[in-house]
């Protein structure tokens, strides 16, 4: 499809992308009203004017739209990450994996049911989890959503190795905090293979990649059960998760 001569989008393509905007808001509302498994593409046409039929020149399959609104929600994720990061300086590797904590858990609690579906869909793929076994197909194979989720993760892993190597220049090897304990050669293989290589970005001696791993764990475990209200405090809950993130620092050796 063709621009029109000032090289803006031609009248067809404006058309296009508003009613895909429309299908998208529609469909985001359906989510927020009935959650995940509410979502209909009979109910989403209806609202917006269209025939069923019609529909499917936009979005061939609820799978693909459902696809588009989880890459939809991780951009907006990210989009709010970047901007809280980026208020401290480049080199604060700590203060930044701080933001993206506090970022990633205020996210997700206000927007529960769009949370809902990113750990939910498609089925085997849980927002912030990384199988890195997907990432052995060829790049153009690897299903978006997955993707997005990688961008998400490293956000903090590039942080966190950025701490190991500015940690290694003061002088320092190994994280603060009690020692990791023996693991397997082949648990060590798959956390710096797997976990190191695809959530922290890029390669970290083994100590720093499980000292990451854990925090990861516990940083989700604490957002999901906040998020659908299984925490064991309910009146204090701003509290309660802010000291948890400051005892796990102090757990892993990192000044608060």
């Amino acid at each position: 499809m063709t621009s029109n001569t000032a090289g803006g989008p031609t009248r067809r393509e404006r058309m296009r992308a508003e009613t895909i905007a429309e299908i998208k808001a529609s469909a985001r509302k359906q989510l927020q009203e009935l959650g995940p498994s509410g979502i209909s593409l009979r109910a989403i046409a209806r609202e917006v004017g269209v025939t069923p039929a019609a529909l499917y020149r936009y979005f061939d399959s609820l799978d693909a739209l459902l696809i588009q609104l989880c890459c939809d929600f991780y951009d907006e994720l990210i989009g709010d990450t970047r901007e809280a990061m980026d208020a401290s300086p480049p080199e604060d590797h700590l203060e930044r994996m701080k933001a993206w904590v506090w970022t990633f858990r205020g996210w997700a609690v206000g927007h529960r049911r769009e949370f809902e579906l990113m750990i939910s869909y498609p089925e085997g793929n849980g927002a912030m989890s990384v199988d890195g076994r997907r990432l052995e197909q060829a790049p153009e194979d690897v299903d978006p959503i997955t993707l997005k989720s990688l961008e998400h993760s490293q956000l903090c892993g590039r942080e966190f190795a950025g701490f190991w190597k500015q940690t290694e220049r003061e002088g320092g090897g190994t994280p603060g905090g009690p020692p990791m304990p023996e693991v397997s050669e082949a648990l060590a293989k798959e956390l710096q293979d797997q976990c190191g290589a695809f959530i922290v970005g890029e390669p970290v001696p083994l100590p720093w990649v499980f000292t990451f791993t854990s925090a990861w764990i516990r940083v989700f475990g604490l957002v999901v059960m906040e998020t659908f209200g299984s925490l064991p405090v309910q009146e204090n809950v701003d509290e309660y998760y802010k000291t948890q993130i400051m005892a796990m620092l102090k757990d892993f050796g990192l000044e608060v």
